[in-house]
């Protein structure tokens, strides 16, 4: 199969240009830009500083002290130097769990690229199915339109009767609706697909490439005002957003106290003992306590602070590129729904209430046609369920876009809605 990557001009009028690829660069394209990937990457970059936090030494210990500070004639002072080497057994084990922890972190990392690969490659598959199946779809209807225009030319001739017709009136109006829900899931797996490759919210996929085709042309079709207006909206509303600015945030101050140890800092002391026997009985001493770093100057846990924060970051990006998306899809998809349910009740259900009306006339007149009879019940009740299903889908796709844009989880709101 090919793949069409098409990167267009800023310019509506410029005309985009392709380059050739297959599936297998769809999904090297995803391994770069997928935002998800890009974000759990830093987990390898965070285990692999923990390796280094874990075998760095500790600093000594440089200490001062001003004795009997309670006689001002017989001042002294000391100093000394301490350090803790490390523990055997401990110091090892310490350094091997971490190291253990970065094979865990990349084989996690690998497993995610595999079930990324297995996503886009099957909904690679997914459209190129799609693709053919609206083909199959439309010529289906071009058939059904052929035996509907067939069979008012045999009432006409006395060679049908009503229910005939309206039979053949039910299977265009359901072929017509069936190819407008294959229509439909192609762009919401279109949508997913671009999700998974990290497509800028600039670029799409172009379905209509081919049934051996897919192509990535540069922008979108012109957003309505209002679907502008509901993405503004919902990354101004949803929590998930203002938690990941607060998140961000706590790895910037983290970041900015680890940098902060490097440096050398003090620790304040002070003592009082008592002792009748000593020269001193009431003896007070001061001191001071300062860290040298010799050994360590905190690269570790600064490595994993900034590793963290940009992951937060990409985690944001992720997040925000996935919620102008879903609003994107789920408005489209909530008014595609609309129509397919204006669709049925403006042409499939009056056809279903004239075949009860016909059913009813043959029952009284005893023309009774059992394949034609049953076969006009088998419609009516599984033309119901459907209308029933299409309002129901309408409604989800409501409740889903009203979620994306964060109209819910507000207690106060809940009830005037």
């Amino acid at each position: 199969m090919t793949l069409f990557l098409c990167a267009g001009s800023a310019r509506a009028e410029a005309q985009p240009s392709v380059l050739m690829a297959d599936e297998n660069a769809l999904v090297r394209f995803a391994f770069e830009h997928n935002p998800d990937l890009r974000a759990a990457q830093w987990s390898q970059s965070i285990a692999t500083a923990d390796v280094e936090s874990s075998s760095a030494l500790s600093n000594p210990v440089a200490r001062g002290e001003w004795l009997h500070v309670q006689s001002p004639g017989e001042y002294g002072w000391g100093v000394g130097l301490e350090w803790a080497p490390p523990q055997p057994g401990v110091y090892g084990a310490r350094t091997a769990a971490a190291q253990a922890e970065v094979v865990a972190a990349k084989q996690d990392f690998h497993e995610r690229a595999a079930d990324l690969e297995a996503d886009v490659r099957n909904g690679y598959a997914r459209i190129q199915a799609l693709a053919q199946e609206i083909e199959l779809a439309n010529k289906s209807v071009d058939t059904r339109r052929q035996i509907q225009q067939a069979v008012q030319e045999r009432l006409k001739h006395g060679a049908a009767n009503r229910i005939d017709v309206s039979l053949a009136a039910v299977s265009m109006a359901r072929g017509e609706q069936e190819r407008d829900l294959l229509l439909l899931t192609r762009d919401t797996q279109r949508t997913e697909l671009e999700a998974l490759a990290g497509l800028p919210a600039t670029q799409m996929l172009d379905p209509e490439a081919g049934a051996d085709a897919v192509a990535v042309r540069g922008g979108h079709a012109a957003q309505p005002t209002d679907s502008v207006g509901l993405e503004q909206r919902a990354i101004a509303a949803r929590p998930l957003l203002r938690a990941d600015a607060a998140r961000t945030e706590a790895a910037d101050q983290v970041l900015s106290a680890e940098r902060a140890k490097r440096y050398p800092w003090l620790e304040l002391q002070g003592r009082y003992r008592r002792h009748d026997q000593s020269t001193y009985p009431n003896d007070v001493t001061v001191g001071v306590t300062v860290t040298l770093p010799i050994f360590s100057q905190n690269a570790g846990p600064i490595a994993a602070a900034e590793a963290t924060r940009r992951e937060r970051r990409d985690v944001t990006a992720a997040h925000r590129a996935g919620i102008e998306r879903d609003v994107r899809v789920l408005r489209r998809e909530s008014e595609e729904r609309r129509l397919i349910a204006e669709h049925y009740a403006q042409t499939i259900a009056p056809v279903l209430n004239e075949h009860v009306a016909l059913v009813k006339q043959a029952l009284v007149g005893l023309e009774l046609d059992v394949t034609a009879l049953l076969a006009a019940e088998d419609q009516v009740t599984r033309g119901g369920i459907e209308y029933l299903e299409a309002r129901l889908a309408q409604r989800r796709a409501e409740i889903a876009l009203a979620r994306a844009i964060g109209s819910f989880g507000h207690p106060s709101a809940a009830s005037q809605r």
